[in-house]
């Protein structure tokens, strides 16, 4: 069965002109000649019109003047003009997140130091596993190197040019947030001890504080991001956001990497307000904070997500998405709130989207959790499919997932759901499931299907749960303590607890949380391995896993295949050579490609859809 689906353009990083008159986006799309995700830098005037594109490029940032344009373009940092595209490579070392100084002289970037995978082969295909090393580097004008800092990331001149702030694990496996003076020539001053990891920052307006996106809770996945406000003279910390429920820096996921990188922190010379992300339920408004007077709020509170805040010439930008759009680009003039969209990316997708319904849950023990149903029109029996997210400290909603809509136009009502361990309800929501993966969150699993099988839209005898990572760790869980399903797929999972606990990419502890201890002291990491139940698994089961994961290694399938197969049940696996843990937001189209044929074969044979 082909699928006729018109191609998607995913739009992000948009940036305001300094005078507020323009906005530098990035467009992306799979390229299936080159087998590659594409990008490319457009410009768009804040009045409305055309875009102007200015070709390939990722991470846009305006000189001072509005004149030109530093973009990352095949690995190197160029510098463009903003009106036509014409340009130059500045320097030829691996750039990321470009920034100029204030005076339009020097520019700071991250400096990418990659290595080879085992295999020799080069790994800049898959973003931040393996990476070893990341520096800051300034350049001027003509691209000479003028210094390079020992370990950095995430480069931020101070409004005045004197000072450079930066993230760094120099001190400590979590990041600080640091600073030193523009020269590079004088000490590190570091703002953060460490206590929690660092996702975002930026300076005030004056150069004197910091505002930055942390929590003082070690590694920590399930507790709250705070907004924190720290005087570059030294002194406590301020936690703006004592009295808020609501997490920062994590907003709604879909299945692409927009919001899955550093938190982006935006601090408004016009209003003086910050502005950053936030999930509150499946909604994704902007937060905002005023230190000034104190004050703080939500904006563009609705079913949709915000991404992305940049601000500039009293005017805020953002990219909005719902659950039909997979975004475009919105401007707002900060003081009289008037708003606006400045592009139409995806016309036809949109034309041809399914809709999405929310459907309240109450589950065993009187909580209310959000899940949402797409489906095709039309009143008539659908097989099922239960897709559980990823983290599980992340939250879905009402923002665009490609894959949602690709299935339910095969024929399926998909079902997606916020279970307890989710983020957007609070600190004691996403707590709930510490040392007891596979107990609340799997009862609040089990209450949204029985809701969805009630309708009369989903055929209750044909049902089918899948997801990726924790969601694959789930699915497995799920068919080994329920015969309900008709089918499973596991993508990228965990099978076996104590076989992953320090090997991969994951630190020493970061199992212990989850697991509620360590693997001598804890007897969940047994308890709740799905591979120790594998006997009692009877529903066919498929296993998706990226040959180079290195949060999840591949042998966490390979062990759970290997006891089915020898337990004579319905398995099969399926391994993606060349890609990593997040194969579904970064993988190149022929691994997608793979990926979905696999599933496609598999539901069809066990589910039997009927497309009308």
């Amino acid at each position: 069965m082909s699928d006729q689906r018109p191609t998607l353009r995913w739009l992000a990083d948009p940036q305001v002109s300094p005078a507020g008159d323009r906005v530098a986006y990035v467009e992306r799309s799979l390229d299936h000649a080159a087998d590659a995700v594409a990008s490319r830098v457009g410009v768009v005037a804040t009045g409305g019109g055309p875009t102007i594109w200015l070709g390939e490029g990722e991470a846009p940032r305006w000189s001072p003047d509005g004149s030109r344009l530093a973009v990352c373009r095949a690995g190197e940092l160029w510098v463009l003009d903003a009106a036509s595209g014409a340009g130059r490579p500045l320097h030829g070392a691996t750039a990321a997140e470009p920034t100029w100084s204030p005076d339009g002289t020097r520019l700071a970037y991250t400096r990418v130091v990659l290595v080879e995978s085992p295999d020799g082969s080069r790994v800049d295909a898959l973003p931040g596993l393996y990476l070893r090393h990341r520096q800051v580097e300034v350049v001027g004008h003509n691209g000479r190197p003028l210094w390079t800092s020992e370990n950095g990331y995430g480069p931020r001149w101070s409004p005045d040019g004197t000072r450079l702030g930066f993230l760094t694990t120099r001190f400590g496996p979590r990041p600080d947030l640091c600073w030193v003076d523009a020269a590079g020539s004088g000490p590190v001053t570091r703002v953060t001890d460490g206590a929690g990891p660092v996702r975002g920052f930026a300076w005030s307006p004056d150069g004197r504080r910091l505002a930055y996106l942390s929590h003082r809770h070690g590694d920590a996945g399930d507790v709250n991001l705070r907004l924190w406000l720290a005087d570059v003279g030294g002194g406590p910390p301020v936690d703006l956001t004592a009295s808020w429920t609501l997490g920062l820096g994590n907003p709604v996921r879909g299945d692409d990497p927009r919001g899955a990188g550093e938190a982006p922190v935006a601090w408004s010379t016009a209003t003086g307000r910050i502005y950053v992300e936030v999930a509150a339920g499946g909604r994704g408004p902007l937060a905002w904070f005023a230190p000034t007077t104190g004050t703080d709020g939500l904006v563009f509170d609705g079913e949709h997500a915000c991404l992305a805040p940049s601000v500039g010439g009293g005017r805020l930008a953002f990219v909005r998405t719902d659950a039909a759009n997979a975004g475009d680009v919105h401007v707002v003039d900060e003081l009289d709130g008037r708003s606006r969209a400045l592009t139409d990316a995806n016309p036809e997708a949109v034309r041809r989207a399914l809709p999405t319904t929310a459907l309240p849950v109450r589950t065993a023990d009187g909580v209310t959790i959000d899940a949402w149903l797409t489906v095709s029109p039309g009143d008539y029996a659908r097989p099922l499919l239960v897709n559980v997210h990823g983290g599980p400290h992340s939250a879905v909603g009402w923002r665009f997932t490609a894959e949602v809509q690709r299935l339910a136009a095969r024929g399926y009502a998909v079902l997606t759901l916020n279970p307890r361990g989710s983020q957007g309800y609070g600190e004691a929501f996403a707590t709930a499931i510490r040392g007891d993966w596979g107990g609340r969150d799997w009862s609040d699993i089990q209450a949204a299907v029985d809701v969805a099988a009630q309708l009369s839209t989903v055929a209750p005898e044909r049902i089918a749960i899948w997801g990726v990572s924790y969601g694959g760790f789930m699915t497995q869980w799920a068919v080994a303590h329920s015969d309900r399903f008709a089918a499973a797929v596991s993508e990228n999972g965990i099978s076996d607890f104590v076989a992953s606990w320090g090997t991969g990419a994951a630190d020493l502890s970061s199992w212990d949380l989850p697991m509620g201890g360590t693997p001598w002291s804890s007897p969940r990491f047994v308890e709740r391995s799905p591979l120790m139940h594998a006997d009692r698994i009877s529903t066919p089961l498929l296993l998706v896993h990226a040959e180079h994961d290195q949060v999840c290694p591949v042998a966490q399938s390979e062990q759970m295949y290997a006891a089915l197969r020898a337990l004579g049940r319905d398995v099969e696996l399926v391994r993606i050579p060349g890609e990593g843990h997040l194969m579904n937001l970064h993988g190149r189209p022929s691994s997608r490609a793979r990926r979905a044929a696999a599933i496609d074969r598999f539901l069809e044979r066990h589910l039997r859809p009927d497309v009308r």
